[in-house]
């Protein structure tokens, strides 16, 4: 019960959450939106919630691991944006929250030039989540980048009304302005019109920038940072550097560690190889392979979702298997597990003990009659 309360805890707190904002972030767009609904702590709790998710994605998709590092777990990436340079991105990103924040919470009529600044700080938030996005469609297959993509949809979201909301307010306030010539009445002119105020706004982007950039020299960044905060990795869609091949020669997980218990408990079979190491390989380990394989066969995609996860868990657990002793425990957990795979196997498999055999064999036979035969 404990494991069923946690999970769906997590599948609540990291799915549903996200969800339930976006779906109140399209709802606030319409003129006609519930007046409950048109309060800044929906705003507030947006930005934090999605800050703190796209986190945990970033953590999963491999936010610390640069292009220059072998990776050691099948469905592992290395980080979309480059250690070196990633203080500038959170930087910039940092100012854009401000500003969107800003623009929600203080709901009185802004000085114009306060409010166009406050503008331009969204729109650089909104150039961030489109560089971001377009990075990450290369692995579009898993489940945390798509996760990944949710928080921009709801600030690019939350932009568009907001900066609606505040243009609104400042051309219908300026309007009634008294001054009509000279550059002071042809800038109120501009203003009274919304194309102006985004004009104005995309314009006020590009001092914003400067100044954000000349912050960041100072901290000792470079001033392409941005750029190469996307381009100094490996797997994404700007990056530009060639990773190190893979190791996964210590990638053992648990059925594989536990065929390595006590003999008289595991009951190992014979040698086999697993991608060019020798393993031990018992009833269990083949069996569990047969049951992936058979997976990969029928669902694919459903298979890569949770050859990822397992990636991720499996590997560090199996770590912590040093001695017989623990493998033996292992082996035993694994056991219920063993008879839902056989019971898979034998329910959608039209030969399952010849999958199951050919296992670890290093041979690979799409036929396994013939190759029982053989």
């Amino acid at each position: 019960m404990d494991a069923i309360f946690i999970w769906s805890s997590a599948l609540v707190i990291c799915v549903g959450l996200p969800l339930f904002f976006t779906v109140i972030n399209v709802i606030r767009l319409f003129e006609n939106a519930p007046k409950e609904l048109d309060r800044p702590l929906f705003d507030m709790l947006t930005v934090v919630i999605g800050l703190l998710l796209s986190f945990f994605d970033l953590g999963w998709l491999g936010l610390g691991v640069e292009y220059d590092v072998p990776l050691t777990v099948h469905g592992e990436f290395h980080t979309p944006i480059a250690g070196e340079y990633r203080f500038s991105f959170f930087f910039l990103f940092f100012i854009a929250m401000v500003c969107i924040v800003l623009l929600s919470v203080i709901t009185k009529r802004k000085p114009p030039l306060f409010a166009a600044m406050l503008i331009a700080g969204v729109y650089m938030g909104n150039v961030l989540d489109i560089l971001l996005v377009i990075q990450l469609l290369k692995n579009m297959d898993n489940f945390f980048t798509v996760m990944m993509l949710v928080f921009p949809m709801n600030y690019m979201l939350m932009s568009i009304r907001l900066i609606r909301r505040e243009i609104k307010a400042q051309t219908g306030y300026l309007s009634n302005s008294a001054e009509k010539s000279g550059f002071m009445g042809w800038l109120n002119k501009l203003l009274t019109k919304s194309l102006g105020w985004y004009l104005i706004s995309f314009v006020a982007m590009i001092p914003l920038l400067a100044v954000m950039l000349l912050i960041l020299v100072l901290f000792g960044q470079r001033p392409d940072s941005i750029v190469k905060a996307f381009t100094e990795t490996a797997d994404w869609t700007f990056s530009q550097q060639i990773p190190p091949p893979p190791d996964y020669s210590q990638g053992h997980y648990l059925c594989t560690v536990a065929a390595g218990g006590h003999a008289k408990l595991v009951k190992p079979q014979r040698m086999g190889l697993r991608r060019g190491d020798k393993i031990v390989v018992n009833r269990q380990l083949c069996v569990a392979n047969a049951f992936e394989e058979l997976i990969q066969d029928k669902l694919p995609r459903f298979h890569k979702c949770v050859r990822s996860f397992y990636d991720k868990h499996g590997y560090p657990i199996s770590q912590h298997i040093s001695t017989k002793l623990r493998a033996d425990v292992v082996y035993i957990l694994m056991k219920p597990l063993e008879f839902i795979f056989i019971a898979v196997l034998y329910m959608f498999d039209a030969d399952p003990e010849s999958r199951i055999a050919m296992q670890y064999t290093g041979k690979k036979c799409t036929d396994l009659t013939n190759f029982m035969k053989g």
